[in-house]
């Protein structure tokens, strides 16, 4: 089952698939983005007047790295109480959300939404937008295998650049360094967005229903780390069978540090690639303030 999850995660940074209608809304990527969302301009207005209809419509952007399928995000509209009617949460995306993309689907929370409870003044209805959905991140360095840290050939020493796909988790200061005849490669998981992460397999109706269990799974994330050199042992939560035909391990982790070792044996001289894939549920909200006014 592992395997197959990591396989997915890999597949997903390769296929591209629909992507809804332009949005003049979204927001510019940056290396640490997911999936986005806004509002439409006017649905719904800054204010609205008791038992007087209005829409509300959300755009939702994956600027990510990664693709994302049809009904796999989870899109709750909540702080609405019982007096605002005509409301239908949760959504789901209704098309395949393509990688890195410029174009969003439109959710329509409403088209008719009504606040009925008679006021007297002005009153302000705080709403919280929030998305829940499965994501990922492959990051990839080059690392030096060597029993000398005078090699000749790469540096075992200071802070490896690391290449991230566009997500909220990323992997930073990947660094090495030998001691004795024991090679350590230490790296940071780090969530970089505004949400939260949650293991992968984490329930999102649940998360919305605070569920305390549920809540348990914050801060983790399922791992895969993969290398042409054998004989590395990382420490991780949790293992699972290896991964990889050559070197691989894979299980879960916490978020912050993952420490790997290996057991150098002979004259060993060489660079060699290394790649980390990350899976994950990533939770992100927003609010938007109505002002409602009397009739």
């Amino acid at each position: 089952m592992m395997k197959q999850i990591f396989t997915v995660v890999f597949l997903a940074l390769l296929l591209t698939g629909i992507a809804g209608c332009p949005s003049s809304q979204t927001p510019a990527a940056s290396s640490t983005t997911g999936v986005t969302m806004a509002f439409v301009e006017n649905a719904p207005p800054a204010s609205i007047t008791v038992n007087k209809a209005f829409p509300i419509y959300v755009e939702v952007t994956n600027a990510g790295g990664v693709y994302i399928d049809k009904g796999d995000a989870k899109f709750y509209l909540s702080g609405i109480g019982y007096n605002l009617e005509g409301i239908s949460t949760p959504l789901t995306n209704a098309n395949y959300l393509e990688k890195e993309s410029t174009f969003a689907e439109s959710l329509v929370f409403a088209t008719n939404a009504k606040w009925t409870f008679e006021l007297e003044s002005i009153f302000v209805l705080p709403l919280l937008l929030t998305s829940c959905y499965n994501y990922g991140t492959v990051a990839q360095s080059t690392i030096c295998v060597s029993a000398s840290n005078e090699s000749k050939i790469c540096s075992t020493t200071g802070e490896k650049s690391v290449k991230n796909t566009i997500a909220p988790i990323q992997i930073s200061t990947l660094t090495e360094k030998v001691s004795g005849n024991k090679l350590t490669v230490s790296f940071n998981i780090e969530n970089k967005g505004t949400g939260q992460v949650y293991i992968a397999d984490s329930d999102c109706d649940k998360l919305q229903q605070s569920d305390i269990n549920e809540a348990l799974k914050q801060k983790r994330v399922l791992i895969a780390i993969k290398t042409t050199e054998p004989g590395f042992n990382c420490k991780l939560e949790s293992e699972t069978a290896p991964y990889g035909p050559v070197m691989g391990l894979s299980g879960t982790t916490e978020i912050g540090s993952v420490e790997c070792e290996k057991q150098l044996q002979g004259e060993q001289d060489h660079s060699t690639p290394l790649t980390i894939i990350l899976q994950y549920k990533y939770r992100d909200s927003m609010t938007k303030s109505l002002s409602i006014l009397p009739a």
